[in-house]
């Protein structure tokens, strides 16, 4: 019998999706993209955006070093800490709009 742990994640839960295209992310009247969606992995969302680590831990969210969190989507992570998903997501996602905005800016002045 093959033993799973996270080290073969993808042999139980299949291949992890790709990073999203920034270009076709859905974009709120507030202007900030939407990055994080609550069916997104935890593993995945600090592997593509490895700063959304310090905003969930603000958030309450300390799981993120977890071996759960390669498994575990921010919907179920929240619910565990008792959290609000779309106020987890919302705050995120203004955070990685800010940063990663500013960061595509930078490159395009250049």
């Amino acid at each position: 019998m093959e033993e799973y742990n996270a080290g073969n994640v993808d042999k139980v839960y299949g291949e992890r999706p790709p990073k999203p295209d920034e270009a076709t992310l859905k974009v709120d009247e507030d202007g900030i993209k939407e990055y994080v969606t609550p069916d997104m992995i935890i593993g995945d969302i600090i592997t593509w955006y490895p700063d959304a680590a310090l905003v969930l831990m603000k958030c309450g969210m300390h799981c993120i070093t977890c071996g759960v969190s390669q498994y575990e989507t921010l919907e179920q992570a929240c619910g565990v800490h008792g959290l609000y998903v779309d106020d987890v997501a919302k705050v995120v996602n203004d955070y990685l709009t800010q940063t990663l905005g500013r960061e595509d800016e930078g490159e395009k002045e250049e």
